[in-house]
């Protein structure tokens, strides 16, 4: 019986070592200070769509992100900063946590050498070029990142989402993004 037990045991120990760890996150500081931007977010996943503004911002000590409904109902405040992540929402539970976003959104913010820089010693890779990424966790690709000027599509094959991001202008208009 105590086998069988400690044979369970080394066994789910064995299996959390399997599962995905959080992608490493990038310095602030490698994401150079920005004035706020009015974004369009469209959300897809098991054929929904989701279309949400997003206002984002960083300053010296952090990156935020609010998102709120077409009509401009605050839904979520997201924030990265010394201490994490960290995601309010009183109004709406998204399908996903303050890391998720958090590193898809660096994943195509940050620049390559910021991702490779806090890749290194993980099992987390980043390949392609400055138009596109391909981010890999143990040689699985787990993401695909396509950017074209105002526009970033984020594919994330893991979890079967696709986040399209067009930065708006202040009347929050979009220019269409090209056919990724």
């Amino acid at each position: 019986m105590l086998k069988r037990s400690l044979g369970g045991l080394l066994l789910a120990l064995w299996l959390s070592g399997c599962a995905m760890q959080p992608a490493p996150a990038p310095s602030l500081a490698a994401l150079p200070v920005a004035p706020a931007q009015t974004l369009q977010l469209r959300f897809e996943h098991a054929g929904e769509t989701h279309l949400m503004i997003g206002v984002l911002r960083r300053d010296t000590d952090s990156l935020r992100l609010a998102l709120l409904s077409p009509q401009g109902q605050r839904l979520l405040s997201w924030q990265r900063d010394a201490s994490g992540a960290h995601m309010e929402s009183a109004v709406w539970q998204p399908p996903f946590d303050a890391e998720w976003l958090g590193s898809r959104l660096a994943w195509s913010l940050w620049p390559a050498e910021a991702l490779h820089q806090a890749f290194a010693g993980s099992r987390w890779t980043l390949q392609g070029s400055p138009q596109q990424r391909a981010i890999y966790y143990r040689k699985q690709l787990i993401a695909k990142v396509k950017m074209d000027g105002h526009c970033r599509l984020i594919d994330d094959l893991d979890a079967g989402y696709q986040l399209t991001i067009t930065v708006a202008d202040a009347a929050r208009n979009t220019t269409p993004c090209p056919s990724f």
